[in-house]
């Protein structure tokens, strides 16, 4: 299982959580809180985006969301 990051195509700075199974499918089933909150966490120390609700992250800039991409993708 593995955090996948699908970007909002409404909104290119907004990034929603996702889950990658071994076995192919990526779905929001089995995202939990504990999976978001050191990334939330890492967020808020850094000043580099926010979450916006339980699977959403919202960032300023380009450089904000590949600073985080970088980190959690």
């Amino acid at each position: 299982m593995k955090i996948v990051w699908e970007r909002d195509t409404a909104y290119p700075l907004i990034v929603i959580a996702r889950i990658a199974y071994d076995h192919g499918p990526i779905t929001q089933t089995g995202l939990r809180e504990n999976n978001l909150e050191p990334i939330q966490e890492w967020c808020m120390h850094n000043r580099c985006g926010r979450r916006t609700s339980f699977d959403t992250f919202k960032f300023r800039n380009e450089a904000e969301l590949s600073m985080f991409l970088l980190k959690w993708g």
